[in-house]
């Protein structure tokens, strides 16, 4: 999380407005980040100031936008084993989806991550409009993949009611308890007492036994 108040303070400082006015700014239109609202990072930066009765200069957001950006292409890694597990999925005739809740810059990074052609049907909510844990966006990747929910399992950390929301449709959920959990952001974060794994390797025992 202090990485996340630093870049609050950051893109805040380039944008000349106080860090709680722009943080509150940045979670009032995370909707509209979310579902197609602002093309970019810079027009989601734009829109908040202008709410707040500030017009921003070209400079300032460009600023704002490159500390985001820094972040992110720090952070935005393969948790341990990712590769090597959709690899051996891809290997053994499983297909895969990404069904990610993210803000208009996500699929760039994606697109440039290792993970980048290992999985076959990408679903962004910025791209899509639809938001966990509405039904919509699960069906939307059962759709790409060409098969029904009930043959799909959905691997997830809970954030945005996603586990509840994979198993309304008739997924069957597993969760992923993230190693760094209590030290990352999980918003709308399910109650979730069902199957848990602690890594992905995990998954090959779960769809194929010991």
């Amino acid at each position: 999380m202090a990485d996340w108040e630093r870049l609050f303070a950051e893109m805040a400082a380039a944008l000349g407005m106080e860090p709680e006015a722009f943080r509150r700014g940045w979670r009032e239109t995370i909707i509209e980040r979310q579902t197609g609202g602002f093309r970019s990072v810079e027009e989601n930066v734009r829109a908040i100031c202008e709410r707040a009765g500030m017009r921003p200069d070209d400079d300032g957001v460009a600023r704002a936008a490159a500390a985001r950006r820094r972040l992110y292409e720090a952070r935005f890694r393969p948790q341990p084993g990712a590769v090597e597990t959709l690899t051996w999925l891809r290997e053994r005739g499983y297909r895969t989806a990404l069904v990610s809740m993210c803000a208009p810059d996500a699929p760039g990074f994606w697109h440039a991550s290792p993970l980048a052609g290992l999985v076959d049907v990408l679903v962004f909510s910025c791209e899509v409009g639809l938001r966990k844990p509405d039904p919509r966006i699960y069906l939307t990747a059962c759709e790409g993949l060409g098969v029904e929910p009930s043959a799909c399992l959905y691997v997830g950390d809970g954030g945005y009611r996603e586990l509840s929301g994979a198993e309304a449709v008739g997924m069957h959920p597993v969760r992923i308890a993230d190693p760094t959990e209590g030290a990352v952001l999980r918003p709308e974060p399910d109650d979730w007492h069902g199957p848990t794994i602690r890594s992905l390797g995990e998954l090959r025992t779960l769809l194929e036994g010991p």
